[in-house]
C-alpha cells in the first residue's frame, strides 16, 4: 500500500478542510456539473486551508464493450477526460492523492490506457497518483491525520451493505477509511481503543468511515434497476488544528 504525505503546511489552531471528490462520472447524462463547479469554488474560496483527494470514477467512460449506454453519455471518453482536466486545473496544486475507480479500470482493461494516470499527467501531478489504494497523511499544526483511500468494490444497495463492505476494506490503522463507488452519502464515526504503553492507559479514539457519494442525479440505468435514490453531494473532512478531532460536512 502506498503512502503519500500532503503538501499542506498550516499553523496550529487552524483547521483543515479535505475535499473528497469521487464518482463525478463526467459525461453521464445525470451528472450535476454545477455541483462539481460549486465544490471546486469551495476549494478556491478556502484555498489557504483546503486540500483535495480524488477517489475514482472521474469520468463516465462508457465504451462499446463496457456496461452502460454509450448513446446517452455526453462527450466521448477523451472529451470527458479533457473536461475533468479543465475543471481541476485551477486547484491542481491542492490535490494530494488520486486513485482509480471501476469505470476507470474497465477502460484500462479494454485499451491498456490508464485514464486517471493520463488526467494526472495532463495536470502535471503524476506523483500524486496512488493507483488502486493508498494512505494520505496530513500534518495539521503538528497533529497527524491519515486517510485510507480505496474507490470501493462490491454491491451497496443499502447503507448496511456499504458499511459492511467498508469494514472489509479497512485494513489499516487509519483515522478515516474513504470510499466512493456505492453512490451513497454515508459517514459514520467508529469508537476504537488506543493503547498508550508509556502512560499505561487505554484511550477512546474516534475513527470515521466515509462514502463520498456522487454528483449524479438518478441515471437511467439506476432508474431501470430500481436502485435506491439519493441527492448528489460531495464530502468535506474537517480536521481540527486544536486537538485531534474529525467531523464530516457535505456540499450540495
Amino acid at each position: 500500500m502506498k503512502y503519500m504525505k500532503s503538501g499542506y503546511v498550516g499553523q496550529r489552531g487552524t483547521d483543515l478542510n479535505v475535499l473528497l471528490l469521487n464518482d463525478l462520472h463526467v459525461g453521464s447524462e445525470a451528472a450535476d456539473l454545477d455541483l462539481l463547479k460549486k465544490a471546486i469554488q469551495f476549494a478556491l474560496d478556502n484555498e489557504e486551508n483546503t486540500r483535495i483527494l480524488l477517489n475514482g470514477d472521474l469520468i463516465e467512460g462508457v465504451t462499446k464493450l463496457s456496461k452502460g449506454d454509450i448513446y446517452t453519455q455526453r462527450m466521448s471518453p477523451k472529451e470527458q477526460a479533457d473536461y475533468v482536466v479543465e475543471v481541476l486545473k485551477p486547484v491542481k496544486h491542492l490535490i494530494d492523492g488520486v486513485t482509480e475507480g471501476n469505470h476507470d479500470y474497465r477502460i484500462m482493461k479494454e485499451t491498456s490506457i490508464d485514464i486517471v494516470e493520463m488526467i494526472c499527467k495532463y495536470l502535471g501531478i503524476e506523483e500524486k497518483y496512488i493507483g488502486i489504494r493508498g494512505i494520505v497523511g496530513f500534518n495539521v499544526g503538528g497533529i497527524w491525520y491519515s486517510v485510507d483511500m480505496h474507490h470501493g468494490t462490491g454491491g451497496g444497495s443499502t447503507l448496511a451493505a456499504v458499511e459492511n463492505n467498508m469494514k472489509k476494506l479497512w485494513k489499516s490503522d487509519s483515522d478515516v477509511i474513504y470510499c466512493g463507488h456505492w453512490h451513497k452519502q454515508f459517514a459514520k464515526p467508529i469508537k476504537r481503543f488506543s493503547i498508550d504503553h508509556k502512560k499505561g492507559k487505554v484511550e477512546e479514539v474516534k475513527r470515521w468511515m466515509v462514502c463520498g457519494n456522487t454528483i449524479l442525479h438518478t441515471a437511467d440505468y439506476a432508474a431501470r434497476g430500481g436502485f435506491e435514490e439519493g441527492f448528489p453531494s460531495q464530502a468535506v473532512l474537517k480536521l481540527s488544528g486544536e486537538k485531534k478531532n474529525i467531523e464530516v460536512d457535505w456540499i450540495y
